[in-house]
C-alpha cells in the first residue's frame, strides 16, 4: 500500500515548471514503471481533480493541487518552519544562523538563531546590511542583474568595482559565498542563494556566520552541506510568503 502511494507520489511530482503535461507512455519510460501502472495513477488523479486530462491524452495538474495550494497560503504560518530550520542549522554548526532578504537596494535580516559559542557574530532581526561586503550580502548581490549591481555600487561609492564584480562572477559560478572579515572583525560567514519558486531569481540568502578560525578550509564542506539541507526547507517556506 505504502509502496503504491509512494509511487504515485513520485509521478506527481514529475510536474513541474519545466515539463507541466505527460503522456502516459512517456511518463512511463521516464519513471520506469509499466505503462498500465502509471495509466491507472493517473486516472485515480484525474477523478479526484489532482489532475486533467486533455483531449490529445496529456496530463496535467488539476485545480485540486491549486485549491490545496490555497488553503495552504491560508493557514501555513513562515515562522513555524523557518525558526527551527535556523535553530537546527545554528545547533548542528556552531555558528550564528540567520535568513536574510533583498529590500530595495539593501539586505533586510528577517530570522535569526544565535550560536551557543561565547564567541559569536551578533546580527539583530530587522537589521539592515549593505550588499556589497560579507557572505549574506555577496550571495544576493552576485545574482542580481547588471544594472542592479551597478546601481549599489553607485550608492555605496565604491571605488573598486573590478574586484567586486571578479568576486561576484566566482560566486555566481560555485553556487554560494564565503568571506573572511568582511562584515566584523575576526569574523567569516558563508552563504547560499535563496530563490523564488516562481521565477527562479534569487530573493535571499541563508547564511553561517562566526570566528574566523571556525572558517578554516577543511571545516566548509561540512559548514556548506548544513547550509544547503537548511536550505531546502527555508527557501520553500520564504518563496509561499513572498
Amino acid at each position: 500500500m505504502l509502496k503504491t502511494l509512494d509511487k504515485a507520489l513520485m509521478l506527481l511530482n514529475r510536474f513541474t515548471v519545466d515539463r507541466p503535461t505527460w503522456g502516459v507512455r512517456e511518463l512511463a519510460a521516464e519513471a520506469d514503471l509499466h505503462h498500465s501502472e502509471v495509466h491507472r495513477v493517473l486516472v485515480t488523479f484525474a477523478d479526484n481533480g489532482f489532475l486533467v486530462k486533455d483531449a490529445a491524452g496529456r496530463y496535467a495538474l488539476g485545480l485540486k493541487l491549486f485549491e490545496l495550494g490555497h488553503i495552504v497560503q491560508k493557514t501555513f504560518s513562515v515562522d513555524e518552519v523557518i525558526e527551527p530550520a535556523l535553530k537546527r542549522l545554528a545547533q548542528e554548526s556552531g555558528e550564528t544562523a540567520f535568513l536574510s532578504v533583498l529590500d530595495g537596494h539593501d539586505g533586510l535580516c528577517i530570522n535569526v538563531a544565535r550560536s551557543p559559542q561565547t564567541l559569536r557574530f551578533s546580527i539583530d532581526q530587522g537589521q539592515r546590511f549593505a550588499l556589497i561586503a560579507g557572505s549574506h550580502a555577496k550571495a544576493i548581490l552576485a545574482f542580481q542583474g547588471d544594472a542592479f549591481r551597478r546601481e549599489v555600487c553607485d550608492r555605496a561609492a565604491l571605488k573598486d568595482v573590478a574586484l567586486l564584480e571578479r568576486q561576484l562572477a566566482q560566486i555566481r559560478a560555485d553556487g554560494w559565498a564565503a568571506t573572511r572579515e568582511e562584515a566584523a572583525t575576526a569574523v567569516a560567514g558563508v552563504s547560499v542563494p535563496i530563490r523564488s519558486s516562481r521565477n527562479d531569481a534569487v530573493i535571499g540568502s541563508l547564511s553561517i556566520a562566526g570566528q574566523m578560525h571556525r572558517f578554516e578550509e577543511d571545516a566548509m564542506p561540512r559548514l556548506l552541506g548544513l547550509l544547503k539541507t537548511a536550505r531546502s526547507t527555508v527557501e520553500s517556506a520564504v518563496a509561499l510568503n513572498r
